[in-house]
């Protein structure tokens, strides 16, 4: 004959234990429960129920296939105010950011021998942004930067889903006092 020691330690896990499966047994119970009462009730005029559509997750295409994640979204096409029309969630960093919605704040040289220039661009949420030439966009990248003003070459893409590029110059405004 084993003579096993009750312990409280033993006790207490051995409660928790129980008290446990009679909650999940408890909770997996509710809905019979529930349909119990609703049967000894008498049924007031039930409205007929209307099919619910299931919503698809984010993560699928239109077709029902999963999208690649390693690949970035297309550029969207430009709707009022240099908006894109079909935008969801942006990128972070400088790649979430849209030409037109961008001001150039002011452009600065690297070094007194070194004559790469960086600019320093604001979003509409005024954070800025230093960038340099050939760094990404969501929808262009920027091609040059010269001492009053940096290039773009824009990405769109028209109702038809072709995509064609043109280049943005957005020039530094002049300080006051500034001759123009």
């Amino acid at each position: 004959m084993v003579n096993v020691r009750s312990t409280p330690i033993r006790e207490k896990l051995f409660d928790c234990m129980l008290l446990g499966a009679i909650m999940v047994g408890c909770v997996g119970l509710a809905p019979a429960v529930a349909a119990a009462a609703q049967k000894s009730k008498k049924p007031a005029k039930a409205a007929p129920k209307a099919p619910v559509a299931k919503a698809q997750p984010s993560s699928l295409a239109s077709d029902g296939s999963l999208r690649d994640p390693f690949k970035l979204p297309p550029p969207p096409s430009e709707g009022p105010e240099g908006a894109p029309m079909d935008m969801g969630p942006l990128p972070p960093g400088s790649r979430g950011l849209i030409i037109g919605q961008l001001k150039l704040e002011g452009i600065v040289r690297q070094g007194k021998e070194n004559p790469k220039m960086i600019a320093v661009l604001a979003n509409p949420a005024n954070r800025a942004y230093f960038l340099h030439e050939n760094d990404p966009l969501y929808n262009g990248v920027i091609t040059k930067i010269t001492p009053d003003s940096v290039y773009f070459k824009e990405d769109v893409r028209d109702a038809a889903g072709n995509t064609t590029s043109h280049e943005v110059i957005k020039k530094l405004a002049p300080a006051s006092g500034e001759k123009k």
